[in-house]
């Protein structure tokens, strides 16, 4: 019985780029963790879904319609009626692809079993961050998420600071595009950056006590990743994320690695 896993998405850098239609462009660099979502075809009939372990919090009835829109799309696709278990390692809302990883542990199983490929519209279908994640690796993405552009591996250490409390998407865009309207926008600085920072954080200012805190810790990499809520940073070296750690006893954290391009196994 196989099993695929999709590694968590993490940004270092996200620019608004424009609009088209009723979709913001973007261009981001962005890099894949070891936090997983999984899945497999169990053997046997019942229902569609078997669920298994979740993150804290998690709730999979919450999430079975999601799953369910998912397996109508990929059953036009594919054809078929395979069979999933799913297990969940990725937190929901907070910016690290955990509503599409499991899309893409499907897609992946359902797309071999089929003797097929998914092909870029069915992939960007499943979410904007469906393109990327089906790839993994370091990476630049750009346009609606369709145009993904890999970049050499760099291993790093990546310290993930959730603040307790999700982020909106849609609010968090239509947050950007008031305060690019009145002005109220900062500056793009350095290389880690984010432009739905400072309205993520004017929705949720946990967004932004959360990244002050690591500043505060020491950490000079420190970027929101996609929409938030999650706060990351690139410490240096094991030992400082190991500090980090320590540090931020009482928040949900994660201590992860960046992982190269894989085929999900």
């Amino acid at each position: 019985m196989k099993k695929v896993s999709t590694g968590a998405k993490v940004n270092l850098s996200l620019a608004v780029t424009g609009r088209e239609g009723d979709m913001h462009t973007l261009d981001m660099r962005v890099c894949t963790v070891s936090l997983f979502d999984s899945a497999w075809m169990p053997e046997g009939e019942g229902e569609r879904f078997v669920f298994g372990r979740a993150a804290e919090g998690f709730s999979w009835e919450r999430f079975l319609p999601r799953l369910d829109r998912i397996y109508e799309r990929l059953h036009a696709a594919f054809g078929g009626a395979p069979r999933f278990a799913l297990e969940k390692g990725i937190p929901s809302g907070a910016g690290l692809g955990g509503s599409t990883a499991l899309a893409v542990c499907m897609t992946k199983l359902w797309a071999e079993s089929a003797g097929r490929t998914p092909d870029d519209a069915l992939l960007l279908s499943l979410g904007s961050d469906a393109p990327y994640m089906y790839i993994g690796g370091d990476a630049r993405v750009t346009g609606r998420g369709e145009r993904v552009e890999r970049l050499p591996f760099a291993e790093r250490e990546v310290f993930i600071l959730l603040p307790g409390e999700g982020v909106d998407t849609a609010k968090a865009y239509a947050g950007y595009d008031r305060m690019k309207e009145t002005g109220e926008l900062p500056e793009r600085e350095g290389e880690y950056h984010n432009d739905l920072f400072a309205p993520a954080a004017k929705l949720v200012p946990a967004v932004g006590e959360a990244y002050a805190l690591l500043r505060s810790l020491g950490a000079e990499r420190v970027v929101m990743t996609g929409s938030g809520s999650a706060v990351c940073a690139f410490p240096k070296d094991a030992e400082e994320s190991e500090r980090l750690f320590a540090a931020t006893r009482g928040y949900t954290r994660f201590k992860v690695r960046t992982l190269p391009a894989y085929d999900g196994n």
